[in-house]
């Protein structure tokens, strides 16, 4: 039973595989906090990410898709001047008060970092024949670490208003009221994981057998708060001691300053994804052996001799000899030069022989294949290839080979027949094979 359990894993393993796909990503644009604030500004800024992805493609069209991300996300804020934030605190007497933050040009430049796995449906579709476009859509959950804050202002001025005794405090710097200049101070602030709504579209291109480019815009956006629901606190904290190292607490955990705090990115994305599907074999022209008929004899009459009917039988087909099939396979046909596609008359004279041996046995088919060198793109060197079996085909044709016996094929740069460095073996991978095909 386990052996049973262990074969039906590796099938489905073998035949999934052939439909997945890694790939690694890149993207930029503006990222962080999108702010709701009646008394204060936030405005995104640039931030960007890498990633790293898994797509399982269960048909042509669709596939679902997951991984990690890794975001840069920043922020700034701004409270509007004349704003006053207002919270109860305890003094050093154990005295409780409102206290009063009146800031002017108070702005805090805020940034952090986040994970995200992401779950989304792609769709995509051909619109050339090395381009797809393509459609993902989905969600994501977020998990951010904590968000760094750089606070400053021009001036606060702290006061104290003790509502028992109706009394402002305003200018009492031993107790932490007073007015404090040009100041500033750093301090992070802890945030909730999010839900997001994503979406993505663009071009893929083909760069290789198993690359491919993804170019294209995303949008990620935030349905729930990362602002943690904790009790809120002012935008500094109050130091009974003194006016001295007056700390920042942020604006994000403050309820009165910001109403709602949504995560947004928008941008640019590259991806490079590399497809795991397992190499298919070339299909091998071939036609079935044809079978030769019987020769008939006319019937014998027992009541009176008649004569027998004479029936032609057909030349015995012609087999190519070894040294005939080598002289055409084994030695390639050699276009050394950079971008040739004509025939040479060094290959003239070879391919004349080879017209000749190809017309003593009509039954025997030719695969022609072009290759090249490393030199230019995979687009340009398939061309050039095809070009090149097209002018061995042209050739053979016009000595008499039917053209349907001739069937053409493309490898441009791929399989060379050496390396291509060091630069002297470039020659030899500009060239097109012959391979008999028997049994028409």
């Amino acid at each position: 039973m386990k052996i049973k359990a262990t074969i039906a894993i590796l099938t489905l393993f073998s035949v999934t595989i052939k439909a997945q796909e890694i790939n690694f990503k890149i993207n930029g644009g503006p990222s962080g906090i999108l702010y709701d604030s009646n008394i204060g500004d936030g405005k995104l800024k640039f931030g960007g990410g890498i990633g790293v992805g898994y797509t399982y493609f269960f048909s042509d069209h669709w596939g679902i898709s997951t991984g990690v991300d890794v975001t840069y996300n920043q922020n700034s804020f701004e409270l509007d001047n004349g704003t006053t934030i207002t919270t109860y605190e305890v003094d050093d007497q154990t005295s409780a008060f409102e206290y009063q933050v009146t800031p002017t040009n108070y702005k805090e430049e805020q940034h952090f970092i986040g994970f995200a796995i992401p779950l989304m449906m792609q769709y995509r579709t051909s619109i050339a024949s090395q381009t797809q476009l393509y459609f993902g859509f989905g969600g994501k959950i977020m998990f951010p670490g904590k968000q760094t804050v750089k606070a400053s202002a021009s001036e606060l001025q702290l006061s104290g208003y003790y509502p028992d005794m109706n009394l402002l405090v305003d200018d009492l710097p031993s107790h932490g009221f007073g007015k404090v200049t040009n100041w500033q101070d750093k301090t992070t602030v802890s945030l909730d994981p999010a839900f997001m709504l994503s979406f993505e579209t663009g071009l893929t291109f083909k760069l290789a057998e198993k690359t491919k480019l993804y170019t294209g815009l995303y949008v990620d956006y935030g349905l729930t708060d990362l602002a943690k629901e904790t009790a809120n606190t002012n935008i500094v904290a109050y130091n009974p001691n003194g006016l001295d190292n007056i700390q920042a607490n942020g604006t994000i955990g403050n309820g009165k300053i910001v109403q709602e705090s949504r995560y947004l990115s928008a941008g640019i994305q590259l991806k490079l994804g590399f497809s795991l599907a397992k190499d298919k074999p070339e299909p091998v022209q071939q036609t079935a052996e044809p079978v030769q008929p019987q020769a008939e004899t006319a019937p014998v009459q027992k009541e009176a001799p008649v004569q027998q009917k004479v029936v032609e039988t057909p030349p015995a087909k012609k087999e190519l000899t070894t040294e005939e099939r080598n002289y055409i396979e084994k030695q390639p046909l050699a276009f050394q030069e950079i971008g040739n596609t004509s025939v040479t008359p060094e290959l003239a004279s070879r391919l004349d022989e080879i017209a000749k041996i190809l017309k003593s046995n009509k039954d025997t088919d030719l695969n022609i294949t072009g290759y090249t060198c490393d030199i230019g793109t995979e687009k340009r060197n398939l061309e050039i290839g095809m070009k090149r079996a097209q002018a061995v085909s042209d050739y053979l044709q016009n000595k008499g080979i039917e053209s349907s016996r001739m069937h053409l094929f493309s490898k441009g740069e791929s399989e060379p027949l050496v390396p291509n460095t060091p630069a002297e073996n470039k020659p030899l991978n500009r060239r097109v094979t012959l391979v008999l095909v028997d049994g028409k």
